[in-house]
């Protein structure tokens, strides 16, 4: 079997099957945003790391180095918040070409420190390597106490499923910009762009969710609405129904509707890199999310379908959805 059939999470799935953590000190190894190791009874170390690769990931036509570094970090953040915990430090490692400008490196470099500094740490050291395209390695240590670490598993049937934010502006901006290329083209207020070309990790709502509310299980939406909630649904072993009406749609996408080439409700769906926090509480903490001041949104319920994915549409009819977000290979 080759990598296109296996994919990126069933080679994950074969990792932690054939090559399972020997280590009495991890608590969470494959399988989540982090993994966890127990430092002592009273805290817990996150660890993460994510790479972007030039053409793969990112594209210089559309995004300067200093967007480039930002979302690279973010990416990272936005995991620690997944997980309830926050960042302590950070290590890089830049694979780059020759030909390739200092300038473009150092600008690069800001981006990535930059957003670091914007939440409250820094880059303590790391790599550099010669390499045919630019290669981009951001690992983060964090912490989080044991009483406030979230994971994928947790969800029961009953449990109420929430997001933060609005959804689908990531993917609708990315379209674009892959459709003008140069924003001197572009027909429209560029604020639509402005999600996937400078995200923010959603940290703050992450400590505030933690701290106020019994949150089952929690995911940041890097892969898109219904491939994000597949993960939770695969490690909480539920399925899961969702409320068309109250999905939360970016009013943004609306607006330049004629110049995109799918539904506005595609893009809620199916948006990666949005870094909206998607989680479950019990329904008896319904009036704890109303006190809370910021937005999130109610958008379905936890189910005995394993694995299954529904949407009650506006019309009150129920549809089976396919899993899907972005998978290499």
């Amino acid at each position: 079997m080759r990598l296109k059939d296996t994919g990126e999470f069933g080679l994950i799935q074969l990792f932690r099957k054939k090559f399972p953590s020997q280590n009495k000190k991890v608590v969470l190894g494959l399988g989540d945003d982090c993994a966890v190791i127990k430092a002592s009874p009273q805290k817990l170390l996150l660890l993460t790391t994510d790479s972007l690769m030039e053409k793969v990931h990112f594209d210089t036509s559309y995004l300067t180095w200093e967007q480039i570094g930002k979302k690279s970090m973010a990416a990272n953040i936005s995991d620690m918040a997944a997980m309830g915990g926050e960042p302590i430090s950070g290590l890089l490692s830049l694979g780059l070409p020759k030909r390739m400008e200092t300038d473009y490196v150092l600008k690069l470099y800001s981006g990535i420190n930059r957003m670091a500094k914007s939440f409250g740490f820094s880059i303590s050291g790391g790599d550099i390597f010669l390499s045919d395209k630019v290669v981009i390695t951001v690992s983060l240590l964090g912490e989080v106490k044991p009483s406030f670490l979230k994971k994928r598993s947790g969800a029961k049937e009953g449990d109420i499923l929430c997001v933060t934010g609005e959804l689908g502006e990531s993917f609708a901006g990315l379209e674009l910009l892959k459709k003008y290329r140069k924003l001197s083209r572009f027909p429209s207020d560029k604020k639509i762009l402005d999600k996937h070309l400078n995200p923010l990790p959603r940290l703050k709502e992450s400590r505030v969710l933690v701290k106020n509310l019994k949150v089952t299980s929690m995911i940041d939406i890097s892969d898109g609405l219904l491939g994000d909630l597949y993960h939770i649904l695969e490690e909480s072993k539920v399925g899961a129904v969702l409320f068309e009406e109250k999905i939360p749609i970016s009013k943004k996408i609306s607006k330049i509707s004629q110049h995109l080439k799918y539904s506005s409700l595609h893009y809620a769906l199916n948006s990666g890199e949005e870094y909206e926090l998607l989680f479950t509480i019990k329904k008896g903490n319904i009036e704890s999310l109303k006190r809370l001041k910021i937005r999130i949104s109610v958008i379905g319920e936890i189910t005995n379908r394993v694995k299954r994915i529904e949407m009650i549409d506006k019309n009150g009819k129920v549809k089976a959805l396919k899993k899907r977000g972005y998978e290499h290979f």
